[in-house]
């Protein structure tokens, strides 16, 4: 259980947001509100730096404030970039002992939250980095503020084609991967039992040389490995090209890099390689080649 409570600080300012649930309607003020939550992103920095404390908006474009109690959601306020007072919730709280999730991504829409131990993303919303706070939140009369710092939860795998150029029928490539979880189970910090089938689509259309891909994942262990297929289509989704990496390792909170050509005979590249690696926000695991 995460319980990263800084100091309290600063009254909060003026405050609008976008509110799903059975939350309190903001009046623009913490007054009137006897829980206020502010959160910030933990991230992780390589080589035995101290880590650091960076703004939400570098990472996330959606913010998710969401109390439990008993099992059951009793509070949620939904957030997005641009909105007053972002990375910031006030609401009313009867006292007690609540379970607190924080969760922050750039999802096309936000993902199931009426489980934390459940937390699923869709494929076609996409899977992006996320980051998360879980713990017990204690309600007592007189307000509270709390300074709570999210880490990151996935882990990504990062495709570089080494290709010169990409045909110019293709307009469509697709990563499909097996082997990790879409799903996320917040109060163990790990991805979901099962295993999930996820995909993600990127536009090349008009591309004349091969863009990196980076698709994310919740991992259900410290070391895990995924399946892969890289596909590309035509407009007419027919098949112009198609690659398996089979096994490809993974490791928590940390990048895959794996770099090879897809359309063979364009590529001048003799040797095909594959590496895992790590960087300024990440810590890479490996570099390989295919």
């Amino acid at each position: 259980m995460l319980a990263m409570l800084l100091l309290l600080f600063a009254v909060v300012g003026c405050e609008k947001m976008v509110i799903d649930g059975d939350v309190d309607a903001p009046d623009n003020s913490a007054a009137g509100h006897n829980v206020i939550i502010n959160a910030s992103i933990y991230n992780i920095i390589p080589f035995n730096q101290m880590r650091a404390v960076e703004p939400l908006t570098n990472y996330c474009s959606k913010l998710c404030f969401v109390v439990y109690q008993d099992g059951a959601q009793k509070k949620k306020v939904l957030q997005k970039r641009g909105d007053d007072g972002f990375g910031q919730a006030a609401m009313n709280l009867s006292p007690g002992t609540y379970q607190l999730l924080i969760l922050g991504h750039s999802s096309n829409a936000n993902p199931t939250l009426s489980n934390p131990a459940n937390i699923k993303f869709a494929n076609a919303d996409g899977f992006t980095d996320t980051f998360y706070y879980y713990g017990d939140l204690e309600v007592a009369d007189e307000t509270e503020k709390h300074d709570l710092l999210m880490e990151r939860a996935t882990s990504m795998l990062r495709i570089i084609l080494t290709d010169e150029q990409i045909p110019q029928s293709v307009n469509r490539i697709r990563i499909y991967y097996t082997g990790e979880s879409g799903v996320f189970d917040a109060t163990t910090g790990w991805g979901g039992s099962v295993n999930s089938k996820q995909y993600t689509m990127f536009d090349v259309t008009g591309r004349t040389t091969p863009p990196t891909l980076e698709v994310y994942t919740f991992l259900r262990d410290d070391i895990g490995s995924l399946n892969v297929v890289l596909t590309a289509y035509n407009n007419k989704d027919d098949i112009i090209a198609e690659k398996e990496l089979t096994n490809v390792p993974m490791k928590n909170r940390m990048v895959t890099e794996y770099s090879g050509s897809l359309f063979d005979g364009n590529s001048s590249t003799e040797e095909q390689r594959f590496s895992l690696l790590a960087e300024t926000e990440w810590q890479v695991f490996k570099r390989l080649n295919f």
